[in-house]
């Protein structure tokens, strides 16, 4: 019967196992491939090297959905750096709105603030959009929700910036000085107090105050070799105070000042953005004006027109990629609908297939199951009434061999003859029998279950509820079932009516269903009401 019943049960699993196996594998593609170490290296990569950090990229396989689920906010948050880098800012835009979407679903909300900043940025500067300030609040949002303490020390630097943006120099400085200390002391990201230096420098030039000017651009070289700040990063904000140094001398007509500045920032050429690029080279074209060098002006007025031409292009095909994406995006739909219609008829037939198995499976497994507890429900009984018989035959020759003893007794004091003599030994003899007969049962184990035989569903039952149990607390459990008090409970047991109630404290330490509202009678009483008619 009892193999019968665990064949059954494990051919029941071994079903169960298969058809999850089977969908599984129904909704996996045959490779397995782990592609996020594709992502990693491409982060690695994209400050300094973002062509390669996009051959990472593009390494990843189509559909990004299955190959790379759970970081497809990563993954265009890093497109959208890239290019940033490659000056794109069409391309760039929808790699962050689609970074924010994924972000959202994937519950990243450091991604998610990080992303929201830089719409905000794309948005309010490149845009002129005013609604650009609902991305600053959701930053705020996600960053408060993540704890991000940097995230938002970078939000509150966005508002100095909006002044600094509108020209508003005295105000940008005040909220700047304002919180410099704070932006400092983010020692493991020394980014944000290089940035608010790096605004301070140029609201002091815009205001031709030099001399601080210079104060905070020596402070922010003073981070060139900080290991915290990406070192392209560093460059381009280096460059762009060069190129405000050199314009704040040209207007100055400060020219061998200002050919310094140029010249330094000519150095690092690689490092300058568009803006950087456009504000250089008309410089350059204003200097040369100025020194009449018509054949050096028109070569700097040629490298504009070339850098206004690549932005065209660039343009132009950040359309068509857009185009292009959408029209893949409608050809994947359809396709997904496709499949999804095949796919939905087959889950239905293997549905429908589980769930005729399932019924079948679970009637015979209820009919086994209730077979198998009956079964092992006589056989507990059958082997509680076993231990209980020897026990007894145990008991019994014992009694005999006192009685035995006692008779032996008797016979002697029947033969005194003097009268004082015989009624101390009658009086002593009674006292032996009382001492005796309430502590021979008490030396037995299992006291209580000798003398209530007749209750085995109590005793099977708490033993199999509750395995902590010994008998001897088994015992007091069953005589408080029965309505005893302690100081009866005391007596049976020739035990102190303190033992008991410290036993009884013990018991509703090891049941755990009791609280501060239940008792252990009022809980022995609803668990074992079954029992009570079948007690003695």
């Amino acid at each position: 019967m009892t193999d019968k019943y665990y064949s059954i049960k494990n051919n029941f699993f071994f079903y169960i196992i298969f058809f999850a196996c089977f969908g599984f594998a129904f909704g996996q593609n045959q490779e397995d491939t782990n592609y996020y170490s594709l992502l990693d290296s491409a982060e690695v990569y994209v400050d300094d090297n973002p062509k390669a950090a996009k051959g990472f990229l593009n390494a990843i396989p189509q559909p990004l959905e299955k190959s790379i689920k759970g970081r497809l906010a990563h993954y265009y948050q890093l497109s959208g750096l890239i290019n940033n880098k490659n000056d794109n800012p069409i391309i760039e835009f929808q790699n962050f709105s689609q970074a924010l979407k994924h972000a959202k679903l994937e519950k990243d909300y450091d991604i998610a603030g990080w992303v929201a900043l830089e719409l905000f940025f794309n948005t309010y500067i490149i845009k002129k959009d005013t609604t650009a300030f609902k991305y600053l609040d959701k930053a705020k949002h996600f960053y408060s929700i993540s704890n991000n303490t940097n995230g938002l020390a970078e939000v509150d630097q966005m508002y100095a910036y909006v002044e600094f943006y509108n020209n508003n120099y005295a105000k940008s400085n005040k909220l700047l000085l304002g919180s410099l200390d704070r932006f400092k002391n983010i020692k493991e990201d020394q980014y944000y107090y290089m940035y608010s230096l790096f605004m301070l420098s140029s609201n002091y030039t815009h205001q031709n105050d030099l001399n601080k000017a210079h104060h905070y651009f020596n402070l922010l070289k003073s981070l060139k070799n900080d290991k915290t700040i990406p070192k392209s990063l560093y460059l381009t904000h280096f460059v762009t105070l060069n190129t405000c140094f050199a314009e704040t001398h040209l207007n100055q007509k400060n020219l061998d000042s200002t050919l310094f500045y140029l010249k330094t920032s000519g150095n690092f050429r690689k490092a300058m953005n568009v803006s950087d690029a456009k504000a250089y080279f008309n410089l350059y074209v204003d200097y040369y004006s100025q020194l009449n060098n018509e054949e050096a002006k028109n070569n700097y007025l040629d490298s504009l027109q070339l850098i206004n031409q690549q932005q065209y292009e660039k343009s132009v095909n950040a359309s068509l990629e857009i185009n292009n994406a959408l029209a893949n995006t409608d050809d994947k739909l359809v396709k997904a609908t496709k499949i999804s219609d095949n796919n939905r008829l087959l889950i239905i037939i293997l549905v429908i297939i589980l769930f005729g198995l399932g019924v079948f499976i679970a009637l015979r497994y209820k009919k086994i199951k209730y077979k198998f507890n009956q079964f092992t429900k006589r056989n507990d009984e059958f082997e509680f009434m076993q231990t209980n018989h020897e026990k007894l035959k145990v008991k019994v020759r014992g009694l005999e061999d006192y009685i035995s003893e006692l008779k032996k007794e008797l016979r002697t004091i029947t033969s005194i003859d003097n009268s004082t003599e015989h009624k101390e030994k009658i009086k002593e003899l009674y006292k032996n029998i009382h001492h005796h007969s309430s502590t021979f049962l008490a030396k037995e184990e299992n006291y209580l279950d000798l003398i209530n035989d007749l209750n085995i569903e109590f005793f099977t039952q708490i033993k199999t509820l509750h395995p902590k149990l010994n008998d001897s607390e088994i015992i007091i459990c069953y005589y408080l079932f029965l309505g005893f008090k302690n100081k009866e409970i005391a007596a049976f047991l020739n035990s102190s009516t303190r033992a008991i109630e410290s036993k009884r404290y013990r018991i509703s330490k090891k049941i755990d269903n009791l609280d501060n509202n239940y008792t252990l009678v009022e809980y022995l009483n609803d668990t074992f009401k079954d029992s009570k008619t079948r007690t003695i």
